[in-house]
């Protein structure tokens, strides 16, 4: 039967894991979710747009098609890079383009990025040369193929492309329709790629400490301690766990400290020789915690949500006479540079070495 103690250490795990596997869990599904579709259509590849194809059928799905009639770019997307929020340029990104569709005998608009702009170009330079000749015939070479999610022009672009479909007297149909090359689902392959992997990553590292969580229970951490502790039993750390004082879910029992955020859950306080708090910034975020330093040179630490409630934690051990408990930094000093000195404070004066021994 599980007893008190491990029921309120075990709820304890999930709870300080629980938020952050449902974080990861939701921002990786998400992302994959985002990107899946375009994902799906970039690895079935695109279908190729033929004069026999129906567009308003095609609306929405990726597709390929071969552009020859450039007639000019309608406009152009430009990207301002910043460091340290200060601009270093702006550089061209992407090129809108008026096609004409000759099967169809309508317009169309193409998007390429910068790189494939003088591939465009020189396309639009073979047209004009074609249209010199003054030949009704279909122009006979190979054009740009572009590949991109058949969409349907709006907003600002479509207004920009029917000013120069006016100024070149071609005819504007009620639906334009719009192919951005690399752009599969409004998301560029290498974005694509990349936040799927991304996403991927993401839920893989919450399966990971969900597992981890699952794995080191509660149950299990607590056998692990009395195997490699044959005089202890499970009925003594359960006795002193119900007497323990509790702040902020570290308990504070008269011979152990009990906490779900302690990698091992539990600690002999007798190991203690002192308790202090304090502060660490990540950026622009500080965390606070309480950290026990052991006889044997080892570390103990819980992170908190507040310099008050780690001071409360830390007030508890004043009842301990062999552990030095305050942040006076003179401590520290002498626990680096005169261990010995450190001991005979506290410790040793308290008898505590002896009966360790």
């Amino acid at each position: 039967m599980v007893g008190f103690m491990v029921k309120k250490l075990r709820m304890g795990q999930i709870l300080n894991n629980l938020w952050l596997i449902l974080v990861l869990f939701a921002l990786g599904g998400f992302l994959c979710w985002k990107m899946g579709p375009g994902l799906f259509d970039l690895l079935k590849g695109p279908k190729r747009l033929t004069s026999e194809s129906n567009l308003e059928s095609m609306e929405g799905k990726y597709v390929s098609w071969e552009v020859k009639y450039p007639v000019d770019e309608y406009m152009e997307t430009t990207k301002t890079t910043k460091i340290n929020g200060v601009s270093t340029g702006t550089k061209k990104k992407s090129s809108s383009w008026l096609v004409i569709d000759y099967d169809r005998g309508i317009c169309l608009s193409v998007e390429v990025p910068v790189k494939r702009f003088e591939e465009m170009d020189a396309q639009a330079d073979i047209f004009y040369e074609f249209l010199e000749q003054e030949t009704e015939m279909e122009l006979d070479v190979d054009g740009i193929v572009v590949a991109g999610t058949l969409e349907v022009l709006e907003g600002e672009e479509l207004s920009y492309f029917k000013q120069l479909a006016s100024y070149a007297g071609l005819p504007v149909e009620a639906k334009v329709y719009h192919i951005g090359d690399g752009v599969i689902k409004g998301e560029s392959k290498t974005n694509i790629y990349g936040l799927m992997a991304i996403g991927v990553f993401i839920l893989l590292m919450g399966i990971f400490i969900l597992v981890k969580t699952l794995k080191n229970s509660a149950g299990k951490l607590v056998d692990k301690y009395l195997e490699s502790h044959p005089g202890i039993t499970m009925e003594r750390l359960e006795s002193d766990f119900a007497s323990a004082q509790e702040v902020s879910k570290v308990w504070v029992g008269k011979n152990w400290t009990f906490s779900a955020k302690l990698d091992e859950l539990l600690f002999d306080n007798r190991q203690v020789v002192w308790v202090h708090t304090g502060s660490v910034r990540r950026g622009r975020n500080v965390n606070f915690y309480v950290w026990w330093y052991m006889i044997d040179g080892s570390e103990e630490s819980v992170s908190l949500s507040s310099e008050k409630k780690c001071k409360a934690v830390m007030e508890k051990y004043n009842q301990f006479s062999h552990m030095l408990v305050g942040n006076n930094p003179e401590y520290g000093y002498m626990l680096q540079n005169d261990r010995e000195a450190f001991l005979n404070m506290k410790y040793r004066s308290s008898g505590m070495e002896e009966n360790m021994g």
